[in-house]
């Protein structure tokens, strides 16, 4: 959901590297102890961002995008993390880590494709990620999909199934041994999982996919992902599908697809993360962390290799700067860069993000004493229009309009951050505050292609990206009181919250219940923020070290209570789940009104004796948006790998339950088609999903609900007090 922008600039106070505080602390030469915000940077944080060498970023960059593709697990990744770790050990870093953990991989040995009729050529074309290809290995057992060279060349005709849904390849007739040219788009069919299981119980033999969310990507472009399967799965350009169905008016197109690749399970492979410290003087357990992914899908010189180099450049200038006095960092500053962002789980449904969830689950000492994380992916794209794209989490989000403001980077934001990205674990499992930083307008054209090469990329463009991170890195380094503001959470939460109890008014009891407890909440967050304003007004008119000194610690208080609020409210008041469980983010509770809703309409409807409109109100529960675009064979074996209650499947998405439960409404909905199921059948199966899921697991998530607001508060009341 799109976060609603406030835009109103308040004045607040911060203070920046105490003197002779409590612990210990020094102040750097040059910075003043605090200073009054009204709009703009001082000159102290304009001349650290000069600092920042965009074209000693570049060069890193260059190197990066230079050792081709970067799949986890692989020779290439472990290569850029080397690299990674020997500039971070250069740098004079306080400490350097490569921590390893295991991974989903991928090897591609290559792979052609040749039309060989009506006309012979040759066409650009790469196996996509994770899937099968002609012949190779499956954790070392050999596998073949080819009908010719002892399985290692496939053949076979080419039939256009346009995007695969149910009714089209019942129109297409017998697939037996064709292979699948499809549509690839993203808004019809979630995930092409789906399509390729669908197409493997049709007995194609393999598919050839095109495009990407419809129109987005360049034509000349080639896509990868991480798709899974029974059947090989290829990708080639949307001019090379135009063109195979030019031949197609001609006369029956067939190919020949040679290609190899090897697959490995996380028992067989494993990726690594490359953590660097410059440990803070005053508060060494509260943590600033700069993250990006080394790993990428080709090249990949913006996905991510400019967030790595922009990492690499942070690192460089900020152990520098401390080096040589310029700036003492107050609180230990991180720089992270992850493997497995794009792929790597033992899920089909949640393998990516797979190295930072493994660094943040380590780390819960950074989750207990986290600031923020800085998450840097795909910041290179060369500028030529639109804004950049950034998501954040709720609490931080006046302190980035701020950051924007002074910067004067234009950007388009949306809060709250959703689960593609790295800085999710950071802000879902560690509970913590985060910003994602992207691409500009455009990106999608070259996003996960080859053509994501130099040749879009600047050092302008991650120039500007590294400025406004910085901003926000030093002026939380020496920030009095954390700028977390849970009003803005809170309001998100209510507009959930409000609707949600007039779509559900049987539950109205808890409903209320969990209003009253966010309603405490919200009073003691007012009192939070008032409490910060005080403390910031009497550091900034103190006259001596010691009432400075009384008034640190007082913060230091509030401090650590607002961190472990922000814990309990982010970690349980999300859930997550829509269409195909990815990247749909909204309150806990938002998945099973919105099913019980279709669910309840369809038993109304079916009161009425309205067969037509209960199937409507069917096709309004989340699974119901792709279900009826393939079989109730396919569904079912998605539904399985979907499985909430499975952990392994779950991954990530099922630390604090924030995947929530589907309910399974697709053959109550065939036997209301086919009239297979009688209405009052129906309506009692439908019963029973109600009374015996729904209800129980919305109780559950409002319950839940009322819990945490309820420690949240009463954290915030001891501080306050």
């Amino acid at each position: 959901m799109k976060g609603v922008i406030d835009l109103r600039f308040v004045a607040w106070i911060e203070a920046l590297a105490f003197v002779a505080l409590l612990m210990g602390g020094t102040m750097a030469p040059g910075l003043t102890a605090s200073y009054l915000w009204d709009g703009g940077m001082t000159d102290d944080e304009i001349q650290f961002l000069e600092g920042i060498d965009a074209c000693a970023a570049w060069t890193h960059l260059e190197h990066l995008a230079g050792l081709g593709e970067k799949v986890a697990g692989t020779d290439e990744e472990f290569l850029a993390q080397q690299y990674v770790h020997d500039c971070f050990e250069g740098f004079g870093l306080s400490d350097v880590e490569m921590e390893y953990f295991a991974t989903s991989s991928w090897d591609h040995h290559g792979t052609s494709l040749t039309v060989t009729s009506p006309e012979q050529e040759d066409i650009p074309v790469t196996t996509y990620g994770g899937s099968y290809s002609i012949w190779g290995e499956k954790d070392y057992e050999p596998y073949f999909f080819g009908n010719e060279n002892g399985g290692k060349i496939l053949t076979g005709p080419v039939v256009d199934v346009g995007t695969a849904t149910a009714a089209e390849l019942d129109a297409a007739g017998d697939l037996d041994d064709a292979i699948a040219l499809v549509l690839r788009n993203d808004w019809i069919m979630p995930w092409p999982t789906i399509t390729v299981e669908e197409l493997a119980l049709r007995d194609a033999s393999a598919i050839l996919f095109y495009g990407y969310f419809g129109p987005y990507p360049d034509s000349e472009a080639i896509k990868q992902d991480a798709v899974g399967g029974s059947i090989p799965a290829f990708s080639i350009s949307r001019d090379s599908a135009e063109r195979i169905k030019e031949l197609m008016d001609i006369d029956t197109v067939t190919v020949e697809i040679e290609g190899s690749a090897d697959l490995y399970s996380v028992e067989h492979a494993q990726s690594a993360n490359v953590v660097g410290y410059l440990y803070g003087e005053t508060y060494p357990d509260q943590y600033i962390v700069f993250s990006a992914h080394a790993d990428s899908w080709w090249a990949g010189a913006n996905d991510d290799c400019s967030g790595v180099a922009g990492v690499l450049e942070l690192a460089r200038h900020f152990s520098e700067s401390r080096a040589d006095g310029s700036f003492i960092n107050d609180r230990t500053i991180v720089f992270c860069t992850f493997g497995s962002e794009e792929y790597g789980g033992p899920s089909d449904w949640y393998d990516w993000i797979v190295g930072s969830y493994e660094f943040v689950s380590a780390h819960t000492e950074i989750s207990d004493g986290l600031v923020i994380d800085l998450n840097l992916d795909m910041i290179g794209s060369a500028r030529t229009h639109g804004p950049y794209w950034l998501e954040n989490t709720w609490e931080i989000n006046d302190f980035l309009i701020d950051a924007l403001a002074d910067s004067k980077v234009g950007a388009t934001w949306s809060y709250p951050l959703f689960s593609y990205t790295d800085a999710w674990p950071f802000a879902a499992i560690g509970g913590g505050s985060a910003v994602y930083g992207s691409w500009v307008e455009g990106g999608w054209a070259s996003y996960h292609t080859q053509l994501d090469d130099l040749s879009l990329s600047s050092p302008e463009a991650i120039k500007d990206m590294l400025n406004l991170f910085a901003l926000m890195a030093i002026r939380l380094d020496g920030v009095l009181v954390m700028p977390f503001d849970f009003m803005t959470t809170i309001n998100w939460i209510d507009g959930f919250l409000q609707s949600e109890s007039f779509s559900v008014p049987s539950e109205a009891e808890l409903f209320e219940s969990a209003d009253a407890a966010l309603s405490i909440l919200r009073d003691e967050v007012k009192a939070a923020n008032a409490c910060r304003h005080e403390l910031e007004t009497a550091y900034e008119r103190a006259d001596s070290d010691d009432e400075r000194n009384a008034i640190v610690a007082e913060a230091s208080i509030l401090n650590q209570a607002l961190i472990e609020t922000r814990q309990i409210i982010n970690r349980w008041s999300i859930g997550q789940g829509g269409s195909t469980g990815t990247e749909e983010v909204f309150l806990r509770s938002e998945q099973h009104v919105h099913d019980f809703i279709g669910v309840a309409g369809a038993i109304s409807a079916l009161m009425d004796q309205s067969t037509d409109h209960a199937m409507r109100a069917l096709e309004g529960v989340y699974t119901m948006e792709w279900a009826p675009l393939c079989s109730y064979e396919t569904y079912g074996l998605v539904m399985a790998s979907m499985d909430s209650d499975d952990p392994e499947q779950m991954y990530w998405a099922g630390e604090f339950d924030q995947q929530q439960a589907y309910v399974d409404v697709y053959g109550i909905y065939l036997g209301l088609a086919d009239g297979t199921l009688l209405r009052d059948d129906a309506r009692l199966l439908l019963e029973e999903i109600v009374d015996y899921e729904l209800t129980p697991w919305l109780r559950e998530d409002l319950e839940t609900l009322e819990w945490a607001w309820t420690e949240a508060a009463g954290i915030l009341d001891a501080a306050n007090t």
